[in-house]
């Protein structure tokens, strides 16, 4: 968080989390909050996302927050589609270049991803990959 004459000026949308399982530092790098498990693969990526999964029995909502990036939403959408998380309900709101995405999914029979925790680290290495392909490009 940013100060301006003593007033804290945050990130855009950051009341929407909670209690997040990826959280963008101050420092700019991301870390895993919940889990240790998947903390080399966060440390490949700097400052990919905000990422804060609930879940209520076979359903998920995913809060995301990131920067915008071409072609993002039509990738995360594919992503999650091949991850067996079918997507009830999606909201998209934008500031600048920041994206939040609040999504409502079905977690399949057949998804492996059992945990808010797997479902977090599954969507963070995603944005990972999506980030690498537009720094490419």
């Amino acid at each position: 968080a940013k100060t301006d004459g003593g007033h804290v000026l945050l990130k855009p949308f950051s009341n929407f989390f909670t209690f997040p399982q990826y959280s963008t530092s101050s420092s700019g790098s991301a870390t895993l909050v919940s889990t240790n498990e998947a903390m080399n693969e966060s440390t490949r990526y700097s400052s990919i996302a905000d990422i804060e999964v609930t879940m209520v029995e076979s359903h998920a909502n995913l809060k995301i927050r990131s920067k915008k990036r071409p072609k993002q939403l039509l990738k995360l959408a594919a992503g999650l589609h091949t991850m067996r998380l079918s997507i009830l309900h999606l909201n998209v709101t934008t500031v600048d270049q920041t994206v939040l995405y609040s999504l409502s999914v079905k977690v399949e029979d057949d998804c492996k991803l059992t945990s808010v925790d797997e479902i977090a680290t599954a969507v963070y290495q995603l944005l990972g990959r999506i980030q690498e392909e537009s720094m490419m490009s």
